[in-house]
């Protein structure tokens, strides 16, 4: 070997030395890394791993050489780590990357991942721990959350809240600080809460305190005065605590101020409320009680030292019934018993208080149970005592004066009763006499005089009733008998009294009953018919000419309940606008003079007022002088419910006519709609006759609403060739025969006043030809119409007893009875009544009220002691409230009043001699038979 070689082995060797000496050192270098040192194939594998492995994931080498990195993570960092590596296989330099790696014992945790492509053999890399890191990361993370909430729930908070240094210098305030303060957070930072919040009110001690606590690092909570921008005070409670550093160190103060200024306000008023009230309750002169549950006093106020002369704090505690009379004891024990078993009634009554010296005041007590809203039991009964002493002693004067009072009231009652016998007991004999002469065949002059005599007696008979019935209502002696009855007919009945003086002046009266009033009602019948007649009889009397219209309608209808509406309007010489509001007051007409030019006592409106008001309705009136005047009554009334009773009319006929009303009277084609409407019978109105009638469709009837265009009708009617001639129903509302008027087979005239009744009267007379029927009369020739004795029929052997002193009144009544077919005795007092009922055979006795000797009363008495059952029917002229319950109580069996109406009398007398009606319907069935005998 030459000197080159050796030399160039030595240099060799010097390399190989040199390198050895550079691996140990990067291998020492590599042992003592931190980091995770690793090298890989292209697939992955490990080649090499240094030490950190053992020391970090306690792989050893023998364990990870040869494995693939990859199975010591999880799926998502498999992909991440692929495409990391990837991206250096394009030639991509990438920086590191974060991923998580496996340990031995299966956790993960976190490394910076750092790789180098060498180009052939494959990548070296590094894992460097970053786990603390991410861990300090989330703690972070969550602290910045934590604080995020704290600093939107301090944001939005009400409350306010303040953040200090450790001196007390502010740092940061809410904005519920700013607002309530005025100060934004940039005015206050590093200036003291006192210096700027504190005033004149501020509470000096609270100041201490919270000086206090802040030096010595105390948490602290007071209640304060606080001051805001504008000077304005409120009150704060303030909750403050020290913030300290994990060394214990304070670093900060929070407070926490709540605006307390409502609630300090409301304990303020609470405050003074319970003041005011111990002042008011300490000064009312009534004792204020509260017991417990056992009625033991737990408070009372002064008036019961007054009251009593007991000392309050000695009475506290004592039941109260240590204070009661004896007698009264149980009254309170046992509504105290019923309190503890739920009962929330509210009791007064009158008790006798026991005081000191142990006499006895009455007071009234009015017990309150006071129960818990959370369990609902008793917690405590309220108790108030009123003296009424004075009201005890008051009540005896009263109730005597009231005894007297009574008395003169009775007086009064009795002096009515005696006045209205006194008048009507000739008025009786007057009236009765004038009927009985008018059916004795008068000539004409002498039937004039009669019925003038009726008229003046009818009209005196007015005015004492109007005087009793205001009597009566001014003594609240005015009871209402609501029974079922037809409304209609009740106001045909006022307008049937009133027709003859309608018809005397020339007037016409129509009655307009509207389809959706309910025909039958339940209410005081007589009260509504008195209210139309005296509305009735006043549109008459101030009207000289023209039309009075009555007028029904429903105004409401609310299930069975009804209002009604009754108007009267008539076109008279009105009323002032001046008078109107006095109308409706007694003895009041609208002046002087039409007092004197048509008579009258004032009262019959201030008796409608009356009934209107009774019955919770109204009254009301509009007028025009010299126009006329229109009076509106609402009058409430329930329908009838019952069985609905049969009415004469075409509902449940197959067959319904139709008419043609012809005319040009607007008020009367008005009020014949509504019956029509009501009777489901179609129409066509025309002003003159059709001059093209329909001849497929002609009308059954034609009413006439102009009488004097009658001719002109019935020439048209000739001129056409009709299947079946209409009938003809001609309506003269001044027509003064009341009776039906046939002219002919079709052709009826009704007369007087349009009612409602008038429509299936005429379709009953005119029933043959306006349905068609195919019966022949072969009498025509004899009369128009069938004539009836309208009499009542006769009661042959009926033995009556009347009872009565008076001579005139018993020619009147024995006339009446007399021409009913009856055998009448007379008695003069109540004592020859008793004689005459024990010896004769007697079915029926009239018996006088007002009688010498015996009174009627006290006849009938001693007649039903004797066992005799006859019917007796008290004669009065008393129209006095409750004598008609006071003769039944007697033992009499009805009422009739005088002066005598001879068809009520007639009626009695049919109702108490059933043996004697089963003949009138006899001779009634006759009669029926004689009128079938003329139709054949």
């Amino acid at each position: 070997m030459d000197k080159n070689d050796e030399l160039q082995v030595q240099i060799q060797y010097a390399l190989v030395e040199k390198l050895s000496n550079s691996n140990r050192r990067q291998a020492k270098l590599l042992a003592i890394l931190d980091e995770c040192i690793f090298e890989c194939d292209k697939h992955l594998n490990l080649t090499y791993i240094n030490e950190a492995w053992q020391n970090k994931l306690n792989y050893s080498v023998d364990e990870l050489i040869g494995s693939n990195i990859t199975k010591l993570m999880n799926s998502e960092d498999i992909m991440h780590f692929v495409a990391y590596s990837c991206s250096l296989l394009e030639g991509k330099l990438p920086p590191s990357t974060e991923i998580q790696i496996k340990n031995k014992a299966g956790l993960t945790n976190w490394f910076e991942l750092r790789l180098v492509y060498d180009g052939s053999s494959g990548f070296i890399g590094s894992l460097y721990d970053i786990q603390r890191h991410k861990d300090f990361q989330l703690l972070l993370t969550q602290q910045q959350k934590y604080v995020k909430r704290l600093s939107i729930v301090a944001s939005h908070t009400n409350n306010l809240v303040i953040i200090t240094d450790k001196f007390g210098l502010i740092e940061w305030v809410n904005n519920s600080f700013e607002r309530l303060t005025g100060y934004t957070c940039d005015e206050v930072i590093g200036i003291s809460p006192g210096k700027l919040l504190q005033g004149p009110k501020t509470c000096k001690e609270s100041c201490k305190v919270m000086s206090h606590a802040i030096t010595n690092g105390l948490p602290f909570q007071v209640e304060t005065v606080n001051y805001d921008k504008n000077g304005n005070f409120y009150w704060v409670a303030i909750d403050a605590n020290p913030v300290r550093d994990d060394a214990g160190d304070i670093k900060h103060f929070i407070a926490i101020e709540t605006n307390i200024t409502q609630r300090v306000k409301a304990e303020q008023a609470m405050a003074e409320t319970e003041d005011n009230y111990h002042s008011v309750v300490d000064n009312i002169p009534d004792i204020v009680l509260r017991l417990d549950t056992d009625g033991k006093l737990l408070f009372i106020n002064k008036a019961w030292q007054k009251v009593l002369n007991s000392h309050v704090k000695q009475s506290i505690g004592l039941p109260l019934i240590n204070f009661i009379a004896k007698d009264d004891i149980e009254k309170i024990s046992s509504i105290l018993a019923n309190y503890k078993t739920g009962k929330r009634d509210i009791c007064r009554f009158d008790v006798r208080l026991i005081n000191a010296q142990g006499s006895d005041n009455w007071a009234e007590i009015t017990l309150t149970p006071i129960f818990n809203d959370y369990d609902n039991s008793l917690s405590s009964i309220a108790a108030t005592l009123v003296d009424i002493q004075e009201r005890i002693e008051g009540e005896k004067i009263l109730l005597e004066a009231k005894n007297q009072a009574e008395m003169l009231a009775e007086s009064k009652s009795r002096f009515m009763a005696n006045i209205s016998h006194e008048i009507r007991t000739p008025l009786n004999a007057v009236i009765g006499s004038a009927d009985i002469l008018h059916n004795t065949g008068l000539t004409s002059e002498q039937m004039r005089y009669t019925q003038m005599i009726k008229t003046s007696s009818d009209a005196l008979l007015s005015v004492l009733d109007d005087v009793l019935t205001y009597s009566r209502f001014e003594a609240q002696a005015i009871s209402l008998d609501n029974q079922p009855f037809s409304i209609d007919t009740c106001i045909e009945e006022a307008i049937d009294i009133v027709t003859e003086s309608a018809l005397q002046k020339g007037l016409e009266v129509i009655f307009d009953f509207y389809p959706d009033v309910p025909t039958q009602v339940v209410g005081d019948h007589a009260r509504i018919r008195q209210i139309a007649i005296n509305l009735l009889a006043n549109a008459i009397k101030f009207t000289e000419q023209g039309v009075i219209t009555v007028t029904l309608r429903c105004t409401h209808i609310a299930g069975d309940e009804i209002t009604l509406q009754l108007s009267v309007k008539d076109t008279g010489i009105g009323i002032a606008k001046s008078k109107i509001e006095s109308m409706f007051m007694p003895f009041i007409q609208s002046d002087n003079s039409i007092t004197r030019q048509h008579g009258g006592s004032g009262l019959g409106l201030a008796i409608c007022k009356q009934i209107c008001d009774v019955v919770k309705g109204d009254i009301s009136v509009t007028s025009e002088l010299t126009k006329g005047s229109e009076f509106v009554v609402n009058y409430p009334l329930k329908i009838d419910t019952t069985d609905s009773i049969l009415r004469e009319g075409f509902a449940a006929r197959s067959k319904k006519p139709k008419v043609w009303i012809i005319g040009t009277n607007k008020l009367l084609q008005s009020a014949l709609k509504h019956t029509l409407t009501r009777f489901s019978i179609s129409f066509d109105c025309y002003a003159l006759f059709p001059s093209t009638p329909k001849f497929d469709n002609p009308p059954d009837a034609i009413v006439l609403i102009e009488p004097k265009i009658l001719t002109q009708i019935r020439e048209c009617i000739d001129s056409y060739n009709f299947l079946h001639t209409p009938c003809l129903l001609n309506i003269d509302l001044k027509g003064k025969s009341l009776l039906p008027k046939s002219a002919s087979d079709s052709v009826l005239t009704i007369n007087g006043p349009f009612k409602v009744s008038h429509l299936p009267r005429a379709m009953s007379l005119l029933e043959e030809q306006l349905f068609h029927l195919d019966i022949i009369y072969t009498n025509r020739e004899d009369k128009e119409v069938v004539q009836f004795n309208d009499k009542p029929a006769e009661l042959n052997g009926l033995n009556v007893l009347v009872a009565e002193d008076n001579t005139n009144n018993q020619i009147v009544i024995r006339q009446f009875l007399e021409q009913k077919g009856c055998k009448v005795s007379i008695a003069n007092d109540g004592q020859e009544a008793i004689t005459m009922a024990k010896s004769k055979k007697i079915d029926l006795i009239f018996m006088d009220i007002q009688m010498p000797i015996l009174d009627g009363i006290s006849a009938t008495k001693a007649i039903r002691e004797l066992g005799i059952l006859t019917p007796i029917i008290a004669l009065t002229a008393n129209a006095i409230h409750g004598d008609k319950e006071r003769f039944i109580n007697a033992g009499m069996n009805d009422y009739l009043a005088k002066p005598i109406v001879s068809g009520t009398l007639f009626s009695l007398l049919e109702k108490y001699t059933p043996h004697h009606v089963s003949e009138s319907k006899h001779l009634k069935l006759v009669r029926l038979a004689e009128v079938w005998e003329k139709l054949k």
